[in-house]
């Protein structure tokens, strides 16, 4: 069985290249440095490794790099590729084909500015949709940035701005979504791929491929409608702790409801703070004037 199973790819290569018109077979081997990983066809991942696969000529095959966080893709290396396209589709026509991404540590300047703030998955009124933040004093250009997550999905952004302090909500049915919340603006629609309802990993990757912001999330199975709300929007959205689980159809294109809440209790205590100051200033001030007149003894 152990023969068999090591014999068994050959034979079958040789039936499709016999029934197809394959093209001869091709090998490819693929490396990356520590940074990074290349996902093969959307669905072969290479991290800090090197594997050698087996294609045909008449297939091309589709690379993309994904930068971890705090790098981003340097170079290819192997191969005449574009230094900074991150996805391409190339023909096998060599019979041995050695490719490299190679990673560098990076940090975007837009790190713990652009942030995904809100999530809401499987609304039934108005679909999956996310809501991204820009706390920065810019306006910022999404065009050819993506948003994915770990199943190898991956949205890439059109034509699409988010001025300073303000939103911008991905939906995948922005009919729908506007239906639902006809207050709301700047909604992009198409995202291509569904938010999972109990666990998901979410990454923001700039046009270069350096990611941006990252997000993991598990909530217990519900039934009912709810978002995910990051607590403050300049708050780190990777800690799980500054995320809130909420039972509603969310706030999108405005500030989440713990923000407001705490704003509003900070006004209050201001307030209570200022009162107090003035009952302590005005009590001094009748006591004075009492002394004053004489019908207080000092």
């Amino acid at each position: 069985m152990r023969e068999f199973a090591q014999e068994r790819p050959a034979y079958v290569r040789m039936h499709l290249m016999g029934r197809f018109n394959t093209g001869p077979q091709r090998r490819l081997i693929v490396s990356t440095s520590p940074g990074g990983r290349i996902i093969i066809n959307g669905r072969i991942a290479v991290s800090n490794d090197t594997i050698e696969l087996v294609y045909f000529e008449n297939f091309p095959v589709t690379i993309r790099a994904v930068a971890h966080h705090g790098y981003q893709l340097s170079r290819w290396e192997g191969i005449g590729a574009n230094e900074t396209v991150r996805e391409f589709t190339f023909t096998l026509n060599k019979e041995s084909t050695h490719l490299h991404a190679r990673f560098d540590e990076f940090i975007h300047p837009m790190e713990g500015k652009l942030v995904i703030n809100e999530i809401c998955p499987k609304n039934g009124k108005a679909g999956d949709w996310l809501e991204i933040f820009n706390a920065s004093r810019n306006r910022v250009s999404l065009k050819g940035w993506t948003l994915g997550d770990l199943k190898r999905n991956e949205f890439v952004f059109p034509e699409a701005y988010i001025g300073p302090n303000d939103y911008l909500v991905l939906a995948r049915d922005s009919a729908k979504f506007v239906q639902a919340y006809p207050g709301a603006y700047n909604v992009l629609n198409g995202l291509n791929f569904g938010l999972n309802k109990r666990k998901e990993s979410l990454a923001l990757y700039s046009i270069l491929g350096a990611m941006v912001d990252s997000i993991v999330y598990a909530v217990p199975p519900t039934d009912t409608s709810f978002t995910l709300n990051l607590l403050l929007p300049y708050l780190d959205n990777s800690e799980p702790d500054n995320w809130e689980f909420r039972y509603g159809d969310g706030s999108p294109n405005a500030a989440n409801p713990y923000y407001v809440e705490s704003r509003v209790r900070n006004v209050q205590a201001q307030w209570m703070q200022m009162g107090l100051a003035a009952g302590v200033l005005l009590l001094s001030l009748i006591l004075l004037a009492l002394r004053q007149r004489g019908l207080l003894g000092t």
